[in-house]
């Protein structure tokens, strides 16, 4: 991803709508290994608009030399191809390092999408489809020598009036078997692909049977956990069509040479495994096979479309900030977190439960609010009497910091009630010790503080004796002599000029974790963290490629850091 792309997605998820040089991609609609299918709008002159397809080849492998060769030839020749049977392919592009294709949109849903909604088709059902795709298949090898490489299906498309369209020829997925890397799907090729041999048309035909069996038996043949199981499936007994229905009796002889490991053991041609699939439905009406199954497609749709729906609802719902939002949230976000401790939560939240108050000891001391006594009375001795409420300020948080709440770097506390609270607990302890010197002076009176008493004249007996001077203590202050202290607030510190920042770009599919803590999804605007040396790793969640870098950071500095998994080797670039 360069810099354009990286700008466009730091606006944040939902990354759609973005434009794609002339197209405007609205949604993704799906996303494989080998690209994702986004659905597109081309806009022309008088509000002229087209909604289409665009699949946007993985990063790592359009930068691969060889790839985007022999991706490019193909494309080529498939853009070429024009059959009711085959999706056209309008364009072959790159826009921002991304080699593309748009394609017609077909509203319709793969065999794939079909077998994991719903049952195997019927034996005349996947009959009609085999013959549709015979004649694509047909139509490629004898016009264009096109070979698909990965007739599977997921790469067969019925629309919602039943029409049959092959999507993806001549660009198949690279896979790893037998110790080096083809193009295919395990599974669902013949043995002289997975060994790198020249392919024809029967390698096609192979792969028809083999998706004709997973649509009557609603599971792939020969389709396994590793290619190694894949290939030992596919050299034991194959299983026949009338396994799944005894209705496909006339069909065990062609689909079981179709699926022969010798290529030259199948039919040479594509018509040559559509006839009999032809004569196989003779009788059958054609229009409505082809009306079974769009409704079948529409219902589908239908089902998938209210459990998106619900899936989205779910998702909106409202719900209290937790330890992974805290993580990912900056320091102003997370004020959010302070506005709902202080009020209601919102509909469907539990409320917020009140800490509770620390065992009475033994002996309780109580903290005294010296500010409310008159400077001239001394403060009382400590007694276990019954609290006294302090000031508001002084003491009531206004935030009660809980798991949720706690962030997870440590930030700078700057409210001014943080300096309030540390001037009061100084002023308290500054009263408590007079008050403690001040009774032990008049239990224990120092030895150089010996009264004098002088009498001018004998005392009357009616006269009432006034002392002239009473015992001072000269090494002891007097209670009344010590200023009560009184709170001074602090200057709060400035959380912009001790923290650093961090903006961090990438792919909205890649993730972010700092020193091992996940910090979410990019892009990331602004986080905040201690200065200090941080590990920095971004993993590209569909290739699972992860990529690190040790950042050093200084107090008030602002950093971005890109990740780009574009290219076959991640790179991560640092601008300070």
């Amino acid at each position: 991803m360069d810099d354009t792309a990286a700008t466009m997605s730091c606006a944040g998820p939902p990354m759609y709508p973005q434009v794609f040089g002339k197209y405007v991609l609205e949604r993704e609609l799906a996303r494989g290994g080998m690209a994702r299918v986004v659905l597109a709008t081309l806009r022309g002159a008088g509000g002229f608009e087209k909604k289409l397809v665009v699949k946007q080849i993985r990063d790592e492998l359009a930068y691969d030399a060889e790839w985007v060769r022999r991706f490019v030839e193909e494309a080529k020749t498939t853009v070429s191809l024009s059959h009711p049977n085959i999706v056209p392919v309008y364009e072959l592009g790159v826009e921002q390092g991304t080699y593309f294709l748009a394609m017609e949109l077909v509203s319709g849903l793969t065999v794939s999408q079909l077998l994991k909604e719903g049952a195997p088709l019927s034996p005349e059902e996947g009959a009609y489809v085999g013959i549709e795709v015979c004649r694509a298949l047909d139509y490629a090898h004898r016009r264009m020598d096109v070979v698909h490489r990965d007739v599977t299906p997921r790469n067969v498309m019925i629309d919602d009036e039943g029409q049959v369209k092959v999507i993806d020829f001549g660009i198949a997925a690279p896979s790893e078997v037998a110790g080096h890397e083809v193009f295919g799907s395990p599974g669902h090729m013949p043995p002289e692909q997975i060994a790198g041999r020249k392919l024809g048309p029967a390698t096609d035909i192979f792969a028809v049977a083999v998706c004709l069996m997973e649509a009557w038996r609603g599971k792939a043949p020969f389709r396994r956990a590793t290619p190694a199981l894949c290939e030992e499936a596919m050299r034991a007994p194959h299983p026949k069509p009338s396994d799944a229905d005894p209705r496909l009796i006339p069909l065990d002889d062609i689909i079981g040479r179709a699926m022969s490991l010798d290529p030259s053991a199948r039919p040479q041609h594509a018509d040559d495994l559509g006839k009999p699939l032809r004569k196989f439905l003779a009788g059958v009406d054609a229009g409505d096979l082809a009306r079974t199954l769009g409704d079948r497609v529409r219902e589908t749709r239908a089902r998938l479309a209210e459990k998106l729906a619900e899936a989205t609802a779910t998702s909106m719902r409202p719900r209290a900030p937790s330890l992974g939002d805290a993580g990912t949230k900056t320091f102003a976000a997370r004020g959010e977190v302070s506005v709902w401790t202080k009020s209601e939560p919102p509909p469907g939240v539990a409320k917020k439960i009140a800490p509770k108050a620390m065992p009475t000891p033994l002996t309780p001391i109580v903290p005294i609010d010296t500010r409310r006594l008159p400077r001239s009375v001394p403060p009382p001795p400590v007694a276990p009497v019954a609290p006294v409420v302090a000031a508001p300020e002084a003491v009531i948080p206004d935030v009660i910091e809980t798991v949720a709440t706690r962030p997870l770097e440590r930030g700078v506390r700057s409210k001014p009630e943080r300096g309030l609270r540390v001037a009061s607990v100084v002023a308290l302890g500054a009263g408590l010790v007079a008050v403690a010197l001040f009774a032990l002076s008049r239990e224990n009176p120092p030895p150089s503080a010996s009264p004098q008493v002088v009498a001018t004249s004998t005392p009357s007996p009616n006269a009432t004796p006034t002392p002239t001077s009473t015992p001072t203590p000269t090494s002891t202050p007097t209670p009344t002599s010590t200023p009560t202290p009184t709170p001074t607030p602090l200057a709060p510190p400035s959380a912009t000029s001790s923290l650093a920042h961090l903006a961090l770009l990438a792919d909205p599919a890649t993730r972010v974790s700092i020193d091992g803590i996940a910090r979410g999804s990019c892009p990331i605007r602004d986080l905040t963290l201690d200065p200090g040396t941080h590990e920095v790793r971004f993993t590209f969640q569909p290739t699972g490629e992860s990529s690190g870098e040790r950042v050093a950071l200084r107090a008030g500095e602002r950093i971005t850091i890109r990740a780009d998994f574009s290219s076959a080797t991640p790179t991560i670039r640092v601008q300070r």
